[in-house]
């Protein structure tokens, strides 16, 4: 057994603790840059409390709504530049996601020179970030968890993710009461792209024994309330449990990355700014019938996991990691992803591009999925999912 375990980042996690963001911020600087999204966060109420609960603690704020979904590099870069021009000593990222990650990228910026795109291709990066806290409001990517950020290049299409220990926050704020507003369809997509962090991390090549304690256990909460939440969004105790599994799921790809489905999936969202979750429904069942041979105990460890019924108990190890797909399936039926990539708005012509943008972008999570894929399986993949 030989592992490193290393995770530098704060969760306070709970009921109520959207609360303590003011004196969160003002323990690492007086004057913040505020990065959320355009509506949101202005809908719920959200951002008025947050302004409120920064003014009580004496913090000056300069706000940055401009986030999009699937994060564009131009607009890190943007932040960056906000940043700087107006003294920011410290970045709060407010929202799903795409929010946190661009919050990551600007506080990286904030400390680096030139542009971001500088720096994505980089193995390692020297010098440090602008202090980082996280708000996350949905339940789905975990980033505040990690130090992994993706960012979509507008002039390339191309959606890279970036890894550096520059990109931990501070502090990551996790309280389920700020879930309580997601519509339905968010929670389902969202939901989905948490459960399958936890298992692109278990069943893949780089999976060390801390990647497989927290995955398994996430799986096995979403499993369980994942539904429920979707079912009935004002169920705070099953949203705790969601909310847990996805920052430990997050945690998890922060130490053993994502697999095939991620892999190719970004193609999909940095060309047709697709919602990440359902790009990743629209792929998943057809993926896990590529790869679960390849690791029996890993896909039986995921089935074993969301075993609500029992229904694995009389099963030998190998007919356990085939029930993994039907489990899987049964899920994306009960959220309503039920999607083909042609419902997304993807067309037989952007095949042969996503299959070269997936070979050139996305090496690392294509290593990583127990059964290596050649441009030609990724093509034939796509295709069957289409």
């Amino acid at each position: 057994m030989d592992f490193s375990y290393n995770i530098h980042v704060n969760v306070l996690f709970g009921r109520g603790k959207a609360a303590t963001v003011g004196s969160e911020v003002a323990r690492l600087g007086s004057k913040v840059l505020l990065v959320t999204g355009r509506t949101n966060c202005k809908k719920t109420g959200l951002l008025d409390r947050c302004l409120q609960a920064l003014a009580q603690a004496n913090v000056v704020v300069e706000l940055f709504d401009c986030v999009e979904a699937n994060p564009l590099t131009t607009t890190v870069d943007l932040g960056a530049e906000r940043l700087r021009e107006t003294g920011c000593n410290v970045v709060l990222g407010i929202g799903g996601g795409s929010v946190m990650d661009a919050a990551k990228g600007i506080a990286f910026m904030g400390r680096h020179a030139g542009k971001i795109t500088d720096y994505l291709h980089l193995a390692q990066v020297g010098g440090e970030s602008v202090p980082l806290v996280l708000m996350t409001t949905t339940a789905g990517t975990g980033s505040e968890g990690n130090c992994v950020a993706v960012f979509t290049n507008p002039f390339t299409h191309d959606k890279q993710v970036f890894f550096t220990p520059q990109l931990f926050a501070r502090t990551a704020i996790v309280d389920p009461e700020l879930m309580v507003t997601l519509p339905a369809q968010m929670v389902a997509a969202t939901g989905f792209d948490a459960l399958s962090h936890s298992i692109e991390a278990l069943v893949g090549n780089f999976v060390q024994p801390m990647t497989e304690l927290m995955a398994r256990e996430a799986i096995g909460l979403l499993a369980r309330h994942l539904p429920v939440v979707y079912a009935d969004v004002t169920n705070l105790a099953s949203w705790e449990q969601v909310c847990w599994a996805n920052t430990l799921g997050g945690m998890a790809i922060g130490l053993s990355a994502c697999g095939l489905p991620h892999a190719m999936e970004h193609p999909l969202s940095g060309l047709r700014n697709i919602t990440h979750g359902l790009g990743l429904a629209a792929l998943y069942p057809a993926l896990m019938d590529y790869a679960w041979r390849s690791n029996f105990a890993g896909f039986a460890a995921v089935a074993r996991a969301m075993d609500i019924a029992g229904e694995c108990q009389m099963m030998s190890e190998i007919d356990s990691a085939r029930h993994s797909i039907a489990l899987v399936s049964r899920l994306i039926m009960t959220l309503n992803l039920e999607f083909t990539l042609s419902d997304l708005g993807v067309k037989i012509e952007d095949i042969d591009w996503m299959t070269d943008n997936c070979c050139k972008t996305m090496q690392v999570s294509i290593q990583q999925n127990p059964r290596l894929a050649s441009a030609d399986d990724i093509r034939a993949l796509y295709l069957a999912c289409l």
